[in-house]
């Protein structure tokens, strides 16, 4: 049962460094914006808190998925291209 455990913990740390080394690579290659350019943006868009960001990769397009704390205590998860800060799909309440 501990091995099973540590086994898990250790996947969970592999696939966070994979998650942020291809965003860095993404980055410098010039496929996708600063994470930081991309945050102040969805943060001047939408009211709230940032609580989340994860970077999702679909073939050769890429999305930065935030999970947004409002004022009301409600979240919104918002997709956002990650070449161009555009705003793809809001879910949950405006």
């Amino acid at each position: 049962m501990t091995l099973a455990i540590l086994l898990l913990a250790g996947t969970g740390k592999a696939y966070a460094y994979t998650e942020q080394e291809s965003a860095r690579e993404a980055y410098q290659r010039g496929e996708i914006m600063s994470l930081e350019d991309i945050r102040r943006s969805v943060q001047r868009d939408f009211d709230g808190q940032i609580i989340g960001t994860k970077l999702k990769s679909d073939n050769a397009d890429y999305i930065y998925k935030f999970r947004v704390l409002s004022p009301d205590g409600s979240i919104k998860t918002i997709d956002v291209d990650a070449k161009t800060s555009r705003v793809i799909d809001v879910k949950g309440r405006r």
